[in-house]
C-alpha cells in the first residue's frame, strides 16, 4: 500500500472518529436549545442528543409530560433527525417515533401510541368544550405548522363530549383511512345510549366538520331520546342528522 495514501486514509478515520465522539456526546440540552422548535422547551434535561430524558417537555402551551427519547445515526445522516419518544403524563402516556426533517415546518410521526384526556390537548387540536379519555394507535401522523396534514389509523374516546351537545356521546370511535384530499374519519359509536353514524374531515389548517347522523342506541334514558329532538335536523329512520364545524 502507498504510504501517503496509508497515512491520508489514517487521518480521515481519525478525523471521522473524533467528530463521532463528538456528536455521540452532543449535550441534550445544547442539541434543543440548537435544533428544537422555538415552541419546544424542556426542563430537567439530561443525556444527549441520542439517549437523553426531561422531566418536563412542553410544545407551545402544551404540557407534553416527562419524557425520554432515543436516537440512530442514520435518519441524522439524510437530514431526517428521528426519535423514539416515550412520555409519561399525569393522565396517561405518549410513544412513538418522530422524524423532522431539516427543512420545513413538519414532523412525521410513527407508530403513535398514547391515552390522555382530551380537554388536555391544545385547542389548536380540539375545540374549546370537548372532553372524554382519549385512546389512539396511529401508524402514520403527518403535522403541518401545527396540524394534520394525514392521518392513518384509531382513535377512539370514552364519553365523548362535543360543544354544543349537553350529553356525552358515549364510546366512539375515529377510523382514517390513508388516502387523496384532507384527512377524514369514520365516525362510530362503540355501544351506549346514543348511535353514531357520521364522518370528521379535517378539510383546511384549522378547520373541522362533524357530519353524523344520531340516534337513540342501548337502553337510553327518556331524557336522552327527547332531548334527541332538539339537536341538528330531522333524518330518516327518525334519526337526527347533527352536523358542526369549527375553526381553531
Amino acid at each position: 500500500m502507498n504510504l501517503a495514501v496509508g497515512r491520508k486514509s489514517l487521518a480521515v478515520a481519525g478525523v471521522l472518529a473524533f467528530a463521532a465522539g463528538l456528536v455521540a456526546k452532543f449535550p441534550a440540552a445544547m442539541a434543543i436549545a440548537w435544533f428544537a422548535p422555538a415552541a419546544v422547551q424542556a426542563w430537567g434535561v439530561e443525556g444527549t442528543v441520542w439517549h437523553g430524558r426531561a422531566t418536563s417537555l412542553s410544545v407551545g402551551e402544551f404540557p407534553v409530560g416527562r419524557a425520554r427519547w432515543d436516537a440512530s445515526v442514520l435518519p441524522f445522516l439524510a437530514l431526517r433527525p428521528t426519535w423514539t419518544l416515550d412520555v409519561e403524563r399525569s393522565d396517561g402516556f405518549v410513544r412513538g417515533r418522530v422524524a423532522m426533517p431539516v427543512v420545513g415546518n413538519s414532523q412525521q410521526i410513527s407508530g403513535l401510541e398514547g391515552m390522555l384526556e382530551l380537554s388536555s390537548l391544545p385547542r389548536t387540536l380540539v375545540p374549546e368544550g370537548s372532553g372524554g379519555q382519549l385512546s389512539v394507535n396511529f401508524r402514520r401522523l403527518d403535522l403541518r405548522n401545527g396540524w394534520p396534514a394525514a392521518v392513518a389509523g384509531r382513535a377512539a374516546v370514552a364519553e365523548l363530549l362535543l360543544p354544543g351537545l349537553q350529553f356525552a356521546l358515549g364510546p366512539i370511535e375515529f377510523v382514517f383511512d390513508e388516502g387523496d384530499g384532507p384527512p377524514a374519519a369514520a365516525v362510530h359509536s362503540l355501544g351506549g345510549p346514543l348511535a353514531v353514524d357520521g364522518t370528521l374531515t379535517l378539510p383546511e389548517q384549522g378547520q373541522w366538520t362533524l357530519d353524523a347522523l344520531l340516534g337513540p342506541g342501548e337502553n337510553p334514558a327518556p331524557d336522552l331520546v327527547e332531548g334527541l329532538q332538539f339537536v341538528g335536523e330531522p333524518a330518516d329512520g327518525g334519526q337526527r342528522r347533527y352536523t358542526q364545524s369549527g375553526t381553531l
